[in-house]
């Protein structure tokens, strides 16, 4: 029994830490989004001075002048190899953790084993013979001498475990890993959105393999309580909900290494991991995510059902397993929600909750941008619409284009002036500066922006926004009026922003519609032709300019873009009708104007008529 009490307290003691933990990083993450108004006034009283001395002047600006490089522990080259070559050997150890390490002692005779014994590897001993994984003791028996002496042979030969069977599992391994590898390379082409999304996917496969092992070899929970459909949903919400149905098999293969294949507990824990993708990805609000994991849940239970029936089993006799295919679900997500903000800060990821949190408008963030750039702000109000609905269009993730349209030109609330947006009349805060100086004023937004964004902590995915939103396009206004000066600087690169490139769909979205519905405003038409003729311009001009390169944007996709963006822009600049009171009230006008004149001749307006 003082096994079992100290493995209590230390679960619990585990779970109040990692609770406090959470809430202290909860707190703090709110402190430093409630700190904006500060933040931006700091910044704000030395904009213009953070441009540098140099800035200014028409000389060629050095290339590592604006945008920082964000500290990442995943920029390591190669580091998807890298954490693929650690994952392999992980597993392995986990699959022979028993063989490896004295897991478990001899029980003293007379007790209660308050796990369950297996047998680490094939053996014989009171002239029979066990093979690797046969149940020695079941748990809650009470020991006797002979399950004493039972399992002290089968510790001695827990290192006999056949080459074959070693070389095997290795190669299992490799082989379904590497499948793996191959399809989210196929998702994300671009490395540090493949490191990271790799990386939490192999993390998640190990604490899975972990809560395997430790239901299936030590019977310490039934084993239908295997967090696959947490796996699931931790994917769906962080990476995609395409790799789940693949991920979720080959987890399940890895698991069935480690423990004889159970054909019901493959079908019941399928089932669960696979619905899991399904039903979490339009969860909003962590309300709708436990009503998906409660669905989760009765799928599970019903297919237990299901292949009890088909078995022949009565339902008195499988109701502990039965409670507990139902219960995974739930459980699954409330470990969700727990693990989520650990996952958000190890990874710089950004959930489905978090980005709802900053589509609130009374952000200080937002509140402040509308006060210091109102026609910056609402540029952004119309593109993060459009951005959103054309990113879905495509397959990509709306809501996190949505959110990073509308923190995309935060940096511009420091020098509004500067932004033909935010100009009022026909005064030119530019006609005061060279091309080259009003290049880098502009450009300045994104530098701004981002170590605005960093110090109120955005997260990762919605910071890149501020950057790849103009990648390395040139801004031509001032690059051809320098040409048209014929100033000494000719190098095209002194007028580019310094990028990166868009490295994902969605800033690729951002980039064709924050460009686009800037320049309609301009246009005098609005019909069909003349928008699309704009839209396919912008567009193709980009792919030309070889942005998208590293966006993972196809040919197929971005002409899905052009017709939704033409038809959306089109509409966007209807012409109201003249409405039957504005008539009415030039008709009054006019006749008030009448009476006038005809008051001042001295007589009535019928008189005259007359």
């Amino acid at each position: 029994m003082t096994g079992i009490y100290t493995y209590s307290v230390a679960i619990l003691m585990g779970v109040a830490v990692f609770g406090a933990i959470l809430v202290l990083m909860r707190l703090f993450h709110n402190r430093r989004l409630q700190s904006a108004q500060g933040v931006i006034q700091r910044l704000g009283n030395t904009a213009l001075r953070d441009l540098g001395e140099q800035a200014l002047p028409d000389k060629e600006l050095r290339e590592e002048e604006l945008v920082p490089v964000r500290p990442s522990l995943f920029g390591i080259p190669y580091v998807a190899w890298i954490s693929t070559s650690l994952f392999i050997p992980s597993a392995f150890l986990i699959i022979f953790f028993a063989n490896l390490v004295y897991s478990y002692g001899p029980p003293d005779t007379g007790s209660v084993a308050w796990i369950a014994y297996r047998a680490p590897a094939a053996f014989q001993a009171q002239g029979r013979s066990l093979v690797r994984h046969e149940l020695l003791i079941p748990k809650g028996k009470r020991i006797t001498e002979s399950d004493r002496l039972l399992v002290e042979e089968a510790l001695r030969n827990r290192f006999n475990v056949p080459p074959g069977e070693v070389l095997g599992t290795l190669l299992i391994l490799s082989v379904f890993i590497f499948i793996l590898l191959y399809h989210i390379n196929i998702l994300y082409p671009t490395g540090t959105e493949k490191n990271k999304n790799l990386i939490l996917i192999y993390l998640t496969i190990l604490i899975v393999l972990v809560g395997a092992k430790i239901s299936l070899f030590y019977g310490m929970f039934s084993p239908y309580l295997i967090p696959l459909p947490w796996a699931g949903m931790v994917i769906t919400v962080f990476v995609n909900r395409r790799l789940v149905p693949l991920t979720m098999l080959i987890t399940l293969i890895f698991v069935f290494l480690q423990a004889p294949f159970e054909f019901g507990l493959f079908l019941v824990l399928l089932s669960g991991g696979l619905v899991s993708g399904s039903w979490v990805r339009q969860a909003r609000r962590r309300d709708e995510l436990m009503f998906a994991s409660l669905l989760v849940g009765l799928v599970m239970g019903g297919v237990f059902l299901c292949q009890s029936i088909l078995n022949g089993h009565q339902l008195s006799f499988v109701l502990p397993d039965a409670v507990a295919s139902l219960s995974n679900g739930v459980v699954a997500g409330f470990l969700t929600l727990l693990t989520l903000p650990a996952f958000e800060r190890l990874f710089d990821f950004a959930s489905p909750f978090r980005l709802m949190e900053l589509l609130d408008l009374n952000t200080p963030v937002l509140s402040e941008l509308f006060l210091k750039a109102p026609g910056t702000y609402q540029h952004t109000m119309a593109v993060a619409s459009i951005a959103g609905k054309v990113a879905n269009e495509i397959g990509a993730n709306g809501l996190l284009v949505r959110v990073g349209a509308y923190y995309h030109d935060i940096g511009k609330m420091f020098n509004p002036q500067y932004f033909i947006e935010n100009q009022v009349g026909e005064e030119d805060q530019h006609d005061e500066l060279g091309p080259v100086a009003s290049a880098a004023v502009i450009r300045s937004h994104v530098t701004l922006g981002i170590r605005l964004a960093r110090r109120i902590g955005l997260p990762g995915p919605v910071e890149d926004f501020i950057p790849e939103h103009h990648g390395t396009s040139t801004i031509e206004f001032f690059y051809h009026k320098s040409r048209q000066q014929q100033s000494q600087i000719k190098s095209e690169r002194v007028f580019k922003y310094s990028g990166p490139k868009p490295q994902s769909k969605e800033t690729a979205v951002l980039m064709i519609v924050d460009s686009c519905e800037a320049a309609c405003r301009v246009l005098k038409s609005r019909d069909e032709e003349e928008v699309r003729k704009l839209v396919s311009r912008m567009a193709y001009g980009k792919l030309e300019q070889r942005e998208f390169d590293e966006s993972g944007l196809t040919i197929g996709e971005l002409q899905k873009i052009i017709d939704l963006l033409t038809d959306i822009l089109q509409s966007a600049g209807h012409q109201r009708i003249a409405y039957p009171s504005d008539k009415q009230s030039r008709a009054d006008e006019s006749r008030q104007s009448k009476l006038r004149i005809v008051s001042q001749l001295g007589g009535s307006e019928t008189d005259s008529s007359t």
